[in-house]
């Protein structure tokens, strides 16, 4: 009776372990659990009641089989390496909103301080903090924590915790490709009304310096940008609002990627 409770206890620690390894580093790259302020026990608290859901199937996988200690540590690099994997699927939506801001930023001219001098701090983007901050706030808003946390629950399903490598998918490589270039080709399709304006008004000043050389463009072009970039970006962000509720929808979709990227357990 005693070692029954005594292995119980065991295989339950390794389990909640190994289910720890792949949440952790996913839910470190997602913006959406904010554990970049979230530190210590308050981060790994989160980790660990996250963890408690997988750990039943995990451990029933680990019932009456001898791991050893090594291949423990393996499983465990292992589920860090796909929770990273999954962190960067989940983590696209707010990368592209947050790159739409930086755009917007550089090409106003906000951040050329840090461009020519590095040593006047971290050169961070205000705009896209803001609209990654706009984008969670969406998502809390819908509840879309859930769909972050059922691609978590769903990959076990395809990549089980006690599995070394599962069969990639015909097309796999090509559909994690496909998933990349569409967060760039999004990032450039949302932030073209903004940049186009400014790249248009910065070439009024250039034609407007032809005739008037004593005028400085450098000068006049920035604040110029500045004022009309945010008067547009008040009338684009309802649209902008539109498009990052389309995107949180599709966190949902990624549920039935995983499948076309690796081939499911038999």
């Amino acid at each position: 009776m005693f070692e029954h409770v005594i292995s119980l206890l065991s295989d339950s620690v390794i389990a909640l372990t190994l289910g720890m390894a792949r949440i952790y580093p996913c839910l470190l790259l997602v913006p959406a659990f904010s554990f970049r302020e979230l530190k210590g026990m308050q981060r790994n608290g989160i980790v660990l009641a996250l963890a408690l859901m997988p750990m039943p199937g995990i451990r029933a996988t680990l019932a009456g089989v001898e791991f050893h200690w090594l291949n423990l540590c393996g499983l465990a690099l292992k589920e860090a390496v796909l929770g990273m994997l999954l962190g960067v699927l989940l983590a696209m939506p707010f990368w592209l909103f947050e790159s739409i801001g930086c755009l917007f930023d550089n090409q106003r001219g906000a951040l050329v301080g840090g461009q020519i001098n590095p040593a006047l701090g971290d050169n961070t983007s205000e705009l896209g903090f803001m609209f990654k901050q706009v984008l969670i706030m969406l998502l809390i808003l819908g509840a879309g924590f859930s769909s972050l946390t059922q691609v978590l629950w769903d990959s076990y399903s395809v990549w089980p915790a006690t599995r070394w490598m599962p069969m990639p998918a015909a097309d796999g490589f090509a559909v994690y490709l496909s998933l990349v270039a569409s967060i760039f080709r999004f990032m450039v399709l949302y932030a073209a009304p903004l940049v186009g304006l400014l790249l248009l008004i910065e070439f009024g000043m250039a034609i407007l310096s032809l005739y008037s050389p004593q005028l400085q463009v450098s000068t006049l072009a920035m604040p110029a940008k500045s004022l009309a970039g945010l008067a547009f970006l008040v009338l684009y962000l309802p649209m902008l609002s539109f498009l990052a509720e389309g995107r949180l929808d599709a966190l949902g979709d990624l549920r039935h990627t995983l499948p076309l990227l690796l081939n499911p357990r038999p």
